[in-house]
Order: C-alpha cells, then sequence, then structure tokens
C-alpha cells in the first residue's frame, strides 16, 4: 500500500505546472515504479506527457531548454528522459505511440 501512495504523489509531481515538480516526480518514480507493471508505466505517461519529455531528450541533446538549470544538467536531462522513454517502449501499445510522434526526428 505504501508503494502505491507512494507512486500516487509521484504522478501528482508529475502533472505539476512547473518543470522542476515534474523533474522531481521523474526522479522520484523510477525509485517507486516497477519497469514490469504496465498499468504504473501507463499511468506515468498519462501524467507527465510526451511534451515535457521530448524538451527534456532535447535539451539534454542541447537542443532545447527546461525552465530549471538547464544547461548544467544536460547529461542527467538526456540520462533520464533516456531512461523513461525506453521503459515506455516496454509497453507494446506505449511503443507503437512513441514511434508515430515527431521526436525522433
Amino acid at each position: 500500500m505504501e508503494q502505491s501512495s507512494s507512486l500516487e504523489d509521484c504522478l501528482k509531481l508529475l502533472k505539476g505546472e512547473r518543470d522542476e515538480q515534474r523533474l522531481a516526480g521523474l526522479l522520484l518514480v523510477t525509485k517507486f515504479c516497477n519497469g514490469n507493471d504496465n498499468a504504473a508505466l501507463r499511468g506515468v505517461y498519462s501524467a507527465v506527457g510526451i511534451g515535457f519529455l521530448d524538451r527534456l531528450l532535447r535539451t539534454g541533446m542541447g537542443e532545447g531548454t527546461v525552465s530549471s538549470s538547464g544547461g548544467d544538467n544536460r547529461d542527467v536531462y538526456l540520462q533520464l528522459s533516456v531512461t523513461v522513454l525506453a521503459a515506455f517502449c516496454r509497453v507494446p501499445e506505449m511503443f507503437l505511440r512513441l514511434l508515430h510522434l515527431k521526436i525522433w526526428s
């Protein structure tokens, strides 16, 4: 039950208005979300949205900006976004959705 409430807290952060909240949520969700729990991964995907992950990935690659201290954390942003996207790709329908997005171009 505690893991469930912790995941719920992470999802609330992921739905936050500020990038800092979303970043904190992503960092925490990697601790509380089992990579084999497809329902939890769907919840994370729905909460964070692909737009934020796209910006995080592009910032990590030096092409975009996240509203916190951008340049200092590029490696962390890149690593986090790739880790989260890789987890999403383990769920077949999420993988298919990601294939159709323009973040790969």
